[in-house]
């Protein structure tokens, strides 16, 4: 196995790993000018605590193994639970809202399929302290600039409400195995499964109304939604949800974000601590969820004092397999386009001149290997270096690749645009 990596992990490297971490860096830069403070969790914690409240599914993914003194440890599966940790445990007693951005690695023990391996990349926020709508709002808002900033032209941001389905399972007072059933179907959008339920189990007729009517609870005209759903309400709790719905979306529409949401109360699906609003970052090109997100008040108290939350995390691999998608683009392992290869005779005011490219942005490469100019030429066809700059008296000679693969020398100013 020497020389082997682990299947389900990948190298990066050249234009693959410039682009990830290119991605990231937009990213966190977003999240800090919207405020939000960086947060580093370590990459491995006790297996208990990323355990708090993870679903049954998320907890069989995780990678778990002994430390010398035969305590559990786990590698972390995603960086809510980790985050909710700390605030919980160190920075309970501070001001509220926390606001906080990260990047990283997380691991779970998964089938590798488009967009992620088993150690995969997140980046995301998280807020915690604030109850108010208008949080859910901003986390909203911030998803899609995110998804701006990463350069998709077409999303939509699928959001539901847990709590408008966790009423309706309170008010259909089903077994267990109904509940899973009924879950399982809505889950899956499987009519056949949901019709089979419908049959198999006894509920009165306005029950059966408000069961039938959830496949049709989605779609962009959000108020017919909610309008629709109010008339299935069978209790309180469906009806507050549905009243918080609405407070979010009146908020969301002041950052004008309106037209990237769909409203889906059949969004169900979490990882076992959303307690109000959950969503969803799709892409039509993709075929699978990029991000998601949602409410989750009872996370921290696990480790804490109670504090209401709201966040969302965005697979950073799937980001970048969706931008390529929609521009028609496949990955690409070459390495990164340098803007010159240069030979400086070792001058000191050639070197002077290289740095202060360099603190322009410019991607410079010294030749260090002793090639001369005719040398330097070739090696910079074949490796689709378009410039090369060579040191020659007191100032540097340009010489730039033509169209039939030669390089032409420019006695005139320097310039590094295409």
């Amino acid at each position: 196995m020497q020389g082997q990596i682990p299947f389900g992990v990948a190298d990066y490297f050249w234009e693959e790993a410039l682009q990830r971490q290119e991605l990231t860096a937009n990213l966190l830069a977003t999240f800090r000018r919207w405020g939000y403070g960086d947060v580093i969790p370590p990459a491995f914690e006790y297996a208990d605590s990323l355990s708090a409240q993870a679903s049954a599914g998320l907890q069989a993914e995780m990678y778990r193994f002994l430390d010398r003194d035969g305590k559990t440890l786990a590698l972390r599966p995603e960086f809510t639970t980790p985050v909710a940790r700390l605030v919980g445990t160190r920075l309970h007693d501070w001001p509220m809202p926390q606001r906080f951005g990260y990047a990283g690695s997380v691991f779970r023990y998964v089938d590798p399929q488009a967009g992620r391996q088993r150690e995969f990349w997140q980046a995301g926020v998280e807020m915690f302290g604030a109850a108010a709508p208008d949080a859910d709002a901003e986390v909203l808002a911030l998803t899609v600039e995110a998804m701006t900033v990463a350069g998709l032209r077409d999303f939509r941001i699928v959001l539901g409400q847990i709590r408008y389905f966790s009423g309706l399972l309170a008010a259909l007072q089903l077994t267990p195995d109904q509940s899973d059933a009924l879950r399982w179907a809505i889950e899956r959008k499987s009519e056949p499964a949901l019709a089979d339920f419908l049959r198999e189990t006894p509920l009165s007729s306005e029950q059966r109304l408000a069961v039938e009517a959830l496949p049709g609870l989605s779609g962009g005209d959000i108020p017919r939604v909610i309008a629709q759903a109010q008339r299935h309400s069978l209790n309180s709790e469906m009806s507050q949800a549905l009243e918080n719905l609405r407070a979010i979306v009146d908020a969301a529409a002041s950052h004008d974000i309106l037209g990237s949401i769909v409203l889906d109360l059949t969004e169900i699906r979490s990882l076992g601590y959303y307690t109000g609003i959950s969503f969803e970052a799709l892409a039509p090109e993709s075929g699978f969820s990029i991000g998601s997100g949602g409410r989750y008040d009872d996370l921290v108290a696990h480790f804490g004092p109670a504090q209401p939350a709201v966040g969302v995390a965005l697979g950073v691999d799937r980001l970048l397999l969706a931008r390529q998608r929609q521009a028609g683009q496949s990955a690409s392992i070459q390495p990164a386009r340098l803007d010159a290869l240069v030979l400086t005779g070792n001058s000191p005011a050639a070197m002077k001149e290289v740095q202060s490219w360099r603190a322009q942005g410019y991607r410079l490469q010294v030749e260090v290997n002793g090639r001369n100019l005719s040398e330097a030429l070739a090696y910079a066809a074949q490796t689709d270096v378009g410039q090369v700059l060579a040191w020659e008296g007191t100032q540097f000679v340009a010489y730039r690749a033509a169209a039939d693969g030669d390089f032409v020398p420019s006695r005139g100013e320097i310039s590094f645009d295409d």
